[in-house]
C-alpha cells in the first residue's frame, strides 16, 4: 500500500480577498514543504491547518517557527 501524505489548508472569507488568502496558502505550503523534510509527520492521519488572520501581518519567519512548534507537539 503507498501512502500519501494528506495536508488540507483552509482560509475563510473574513481574512481577505482571494489574493490574500492565496498568499497565506502559498506560505503555508511553502513551510509545510520544509517540515516534510524536517519533522516526522505519521502518514496515515489527515492535517487540516486553518489559517488565521494575522498570518498575514506576521513575518515568513514567525509563522514557520510556530507552525514547527505546533507539528512537534502533535508527534
Amino acid at each position: 500500500m503507498i501512502s500519501k501524505l494528506n495536508i488540507s489548508f483552509v482560509t475563510k472569507k473574513k481574512i481577505g480577498n482571494a489574493v490574500k488568502r492565496n498568499k497565506i496558502k502559498r506560505r503555508l505550503r511553502n513551510i509545510l514543504n520544509e517540515a516534510v523534510k524536517k519533522v516526522t509527520l505519521k502518514f496515515n492521519y489527515s492535517y487540516l491547518v486553518i489559517a488565521k488572520s494575522t498570518m498575514l501581518n506576521n513575518e515568513y519567519k514567525n509563522i514557520k517557527e510556530t507552525l514547527f512548534q505546533d507539528l512537534e507537539k502533535i508527534k
